[in-house]
């Protein structure tokens, strides 16, 4: 009789996890289709973008929820967790940019923001899954404050089952695209048309996905077995990491810290390592049961990466320190000091576990909970007006500019245009009414703006403060008179900062094309190993021109190389193509560059 009774409930959560996964997909099918033909609720982003974040997520931990959460508590958290992704969606596009300005059968066209922000979607999905492990953890031991071994146990038991359903749609969508595959061999496009279909495609998914969670939900031992060996692996892998994070360390010594300032990405690569770090001492600690006790050598490992996790975070938050003492406060690195924040306090925990005369760690299990709630908190304050990232650093940026920190010749009006939202908008308003000439001619050309890289707020820059932004070779050499008189704005060469005195440049002066005059190749001084932009001018008569440019990655070296000489034009690989008067340009394929060694 139980076990009909527990057949018969599993049956019934197995036909409402289907009904909800059915209903999520047509939901979210008529919000696809409302976009793409511009109807309602898609003419209405304080409607749209709320809606588009509920149904994403919510039906998610509704579905997970169902026979593991009371009916009350399940009920409770999906309306807290709808107002939640509702209010993040919301504010989002409330703080945008009301409009963006895009080219259409050539004229400008307003196009109001109606969808959520890349940032807001994976924040909200990172807040709303911690979240909801937090809840089921505290439901599982009935108090409000769980247990550390139930607080390990679901985290790791929702994380797998994620990955496995992920694994289950995407192998799902591989075996429609063989079927494809097999259909189109035999010349019939019936399956791959009906497949490609929206309508098919969204909901379809949605049940892929329900059906993928009950699955793993009604299969605990599968679940169990997967993290398990997850667990076993990540834990091995703690002595590997370790060591190398150790000797990263040891290297820094003798190499000082300008090669990592010089790579510009150095706070957010130290902290995945921080990350990796403590992910795999938890995989070695797991839920601190004694009989569970580590091997002896990855006790060792653990103790050491506590100990390094300090310094790398400190490194990771010194650097992040330099970048905004130099150039102020933006949305990304706003960002990155609430996780450098979270790193902070894991580290200092962390370490100080290692120190104590304790059981080994065992400290780590009430600092995981208090930070887990840190990260929680910070989470919602960057997406409310508590901390909003992009009315703070609009304001980082006003500050600077008013106190004269940075010149109005380096002031990034494009970055109130194109980052700051609203606030930007409303700055840029303010400083269109300045006494100032050149900040208001500013300001009002970037209100007017529609391509994000042209730039704006440069005025004509004098030879004099032209010739100072750049250096030339080789040694001895100068800038033609012409040149640096030239006015550049409005030009394609608009992506050179130092043609208008701001940030720097090398300059070249060679003659690449053998006509006995001489050609001057601007490369932007981003650092050995970075991205930059180099380009060729020639003179026009009374004019000079930019005839090509390359935005991309310069290996280390390659910097060096131009400016010392070393090297030569090279004739094109494929040669254009003249039809009558018309030239057709005969481009090569991307992958004929040659990586960096």
């Amino acid at each position: 009789m139980e076990q009909a009774a527990q057949e018969a409930g599993g049956q019934r959560i197995f036909v409402a996890r289907l009904t909800v996964g059915l209903a999520q997909g047509l939901a979210l099918y008529l919000l696809y289709y409302a976009h793409d033909n511009k109807s309602w609720p898609a003419t209405d982003p304080n409607l749209f973008a709320p809606s588009l974040l509920v149904f994403l997520f919510v039906p998610l931990l509704v579905l997970q929820g169902m026979g593991n959460l009371r009916k009350r508590t399940l009920i409770v958290w999906t309306v807290l967790a709808t107002a939640v992704a509702a209010g993040f969606a919301w504010y989002d596009v409330w703080h945008a940019w009301p409009t963006d300005l895009h080219w259409a059968n050539g004229a400008q066209v307003a196009v109001a923001h109606v969808t959520p922000s890349p940032r807001v979607l994976v924040f909200t999905a990172v807040f709303l899954f911690v979240a909801h492990t937090l809840i089921s953890c505290s439901e599982a031991d009935r108090r409000l404050v769980p247990r550390y071994a139930t607080l390990f146990d679901l985290a790791w038991k929702l994380g797998v089952q994620l990955a496995i359903a992920a694994a289950f749609v995407a192998t799902f969508w591989i075996i429609l695209w063989l079927g494809v595959a097999l259909f189109e061999m035999i010349k019939l496009h019936f399956f791959k048309t009906f497949i490609r279909h929206s309508w098919f495609a969204i909901p379809v998914t949605a049940l892929a996905t329900a059906v993928a969670i009950h699955i793993t939900d009604t299969r605990g031992n599968l679940v169990r077995g997967v993290r398990t060996l997850a667990l076993m692996l990540l834990g091995w892998l703690l002595p590997v990491i370790a060591l190398i994070a150790f000797a990263f360390l040891i290297s820094l010594v003798f190499t000082g810290l300008k090669p990592l300032w010089e790579t510009r990405t150095a706070t957010a690569l130290l902290l995945v390592a921080s990350a990796v770090l403590v992910i795999h001492i938890n995989a070695a600690y797991q839920d601190g049961d004694p009989e569970r006790r580590p091997h002896h050598a990855l006790r060792v490992a653990g103790t050491l990466a506590c100990v390094m996790l300090i310094f790398i975070v400190t490194i990771a938050a010194y650097a992040l320190w330099l970048r905004v003492d130099q150039y102020g406060w933006t949305v990304d690195r706003i960002d990155t000091a609430a996780v450098t924040l979270v790193a902070i306090c894991f580290a200092v925990g962390y370490f100080i576990a290692a120190l104590l005369p304790t059981p080994w760690l065992k400290l780590i299990e009430g600092w995981n909970y208090l930070t887990t709630i840190l990260g929680l908190a910070i989470l919602f304050a960057l997406f409310t007006p508590l901390a909003d990232p992009v009315r703070l650093s609009v304001a980082s940026q006003m500050e600077r500019l008013k106190s004269g920190k940075v010149k109005i010749e380096a002031f990034d009006f494009n970055y109130l245009r194109w980052e700051g939202g609203r606030f930007g908008r409303d700055a840029l308003t303010e400083l269109g009414k300045s006494k100032d000439s050149h900040v208001r001619e500013a300001a009002l050309a970037a209100l007017k703006q529609a391509n994000r890289y042209t730039i704006v707020g440069s005025r004509k820059a004098s030879p004099e403060e032209t010739a100072a932004a750049i250096t030339v070779y080789p040694k001895g050499r100068t800038l033609p008179a012409s040149f640096l008189r030239q006015d550049w704005k409005g030009t394609d060469a608009a992506g050179f900062p130092c043609l208008f005195g701001t940030d720097r440049c090398d300059a070249i002066i060679t003659d690449l094309d053998g006509d006995s005059v001489d050609e001057v190749v601007l490369v932007t001084r981003l650092g050995s190993g970075s991205w930059a932009q180099i380009g060729e001018f020639k003179q026009d008569g009374k004019v000079w021109r930019l005839i090509g440019a390359r935005y991309g990655f310069v290996c280390a070296g390659d910097r060096e190389a131009l400016i010392a000489g070393q090297f030569k034009a090279a004739t094109p690989e494929e040669r254009d193509i003249l039809v009558g008067a018309k030239r057709l340009r005969v481009t090569p394929p991307n992958n004929t560059d040659i990586p960096c060694k």
